[in-house]
C-alpha cells in the first residue's frame, strides 16, 4: 500500500517537540502530522570525535504506551546512548534515510498509528553523522525492513535569492548549537544553515525544496506567516502574509521557483510488525 496522499501546496505543519508548537489541522493524515520532524536532525549537541561505532551494543524498541512527551532521535551527552521517545515509525524512517514523507512509499497504513520508544547504546562514542546508518540497521533488524531507492522526476521548488538581495544576516550565535523554535506559523532560526530552512519549507510547501541560493553561511532569522484557515477574505492576521511564499520574499528576500527534478524515493519492499525485545 502506498503512503497516504499528503496535501500539496497547503500548510503542512506536523507535531514538534515541546509545549505550544503542535499545529494539527483536521485534514492531515497521520503521516502528514510528522512532516516537520526532519529538521530536528540538525540538532544533536557538540560533535564527538571518536572511532566509528559500527553497531549498537544494546538496543531496545518498544511500543509507547505512556503517550507522554516526545523527543526526536538524539545523543545523550557523552555520545554513547541514543534515545527517541513516542515517535511514529515514519518519523524514524525520515531520520534514518534523510527523507520527507513525500519521498516514502510502500508503508502499510497499519504502521501509521503506533509510536515507539528507542534506547540504544554503543561502547564507543557515536557521532551525529553515524546515527542515521545505525538506526537503519536497527530498523532492518527489528522490523525486517528492506528498502530500495528510486529516482523519479517530479515537480519541486527551487529556493533562490530574489530579484533584490537576501535579507539574511550572519549569526551572532556562532558558538551555539543550531536552534529552531516554532510558535504557530512563526519559525525562529538560530545559527541555522540553508539546510535547516529547506527541511522546514519542504514540509510547509508540500513539495521537495532544493537549495539553489548559493548561501553557505549560518544565519539568525524569523519566518512568519498567518494562513487564512476560515476561508475569509483579506490578509493574514497581525499584518503577516497568508502565504509562506510571500513571507519568504518579504522577510528573507528569497523565492520559491517551480522546477522539474530527479528526486530520490525510498520504496519499502518489506516491513513486518516489531519484533519484541
Amino acid at each position: 500500500m502506498q503512503l497516504p496522499h499528503t496535501q500539496t501546496g497547503s500548510n503542512l505543519i506536523g507535531d514538534l517537540c515541546g509545549a505550544g508548537i503542535a499545529i494539527l489541522p483536521e485534514y492531515m493524515t497521520p503521516a502528514a502530522r510528522l512532516v516537520v520532524g526532519l529538521f530536528a536532525i540538525a540538532s544533536f549537541g557538540s560533535e564527538i570525535r571518536a572511532q566509528p561505532c559500527d553497531k549498537f551494543d544494546v538496543a531496545s524498541i518498544k511500543v509507547n504506551t505512556s503517550g507522554g512527551g516526545r523527543s526526536y532521535p538524539e545523543l545523550v551527552p557523552g555520545g554513547r546512548r541514543l534515545i527517541a521517545t513516542n515517535q511514529y515509525l515514519m518519523a524514524l524512517l525520515m531520520f534514518a534515510y534523510d527523507v520527507s514523507p513525500l519521498q516514502v512509499s510502500g508503508v502499510p497504513s497499519a504502521f501509521f498509528e503506533k509510536r515507539y520508544d528507542i534506547e540504544a547504546t554503543c561502547e564507543k562514542p557515536m557521532t551525529k553523522e553515524q546515527l542515521p546508518r545505525l538506526l537503519q540497521s536497527l530498523l532492518e533488524e527489528r522490523f525486517h525492513l528492506s528498502i530500495r531507492r528510486e529516482l523519479r522526476e517530479q515537480t519541486v521548488y527551487a529556493l533562490i535569492v530574489g530579484k533584490g538581495d537576501s535579507k539574511l544576516h550572519e549569526t551572532t550565535h556562532e558558538n551555539e548549537e543550531q536552534g529552531l523554535r516554532q510558535a504557530g506559523h512563526s519559525f525562529t532560526f538560530t545559527n541555522a544553515t540553508m539546510a535547516t530552512l529547506i527541511s522546514v519549507l519542504s514540509q510547509v510547501a508540500g513539495r521537495k525544496v532544493l537549495d539553489k541560493t548559493g548561501l553557505g553561511g549560518q544565519y539568525d532569522f524569523t519566518l512568519s506567516y498567518a494562513p487564512d484557515r476560515d476561508g475569509a477574505s483579506g490578509g493574514g492576521s497581525d499584518n503577516l502574509p497568508e502565504s509562506v511564499f510571500t513571507a519568504l520574499r518579504e522577510q528573507l528576500g528569497l523565492d520559491l521557483e517551480t522546477q522539474r527534478s530527479q528526486i530520490e524515493f525510498i520504496v519499502v519492499d518489506n516491513i513486518e510488525p516489531l519484533i519484541p525485545n
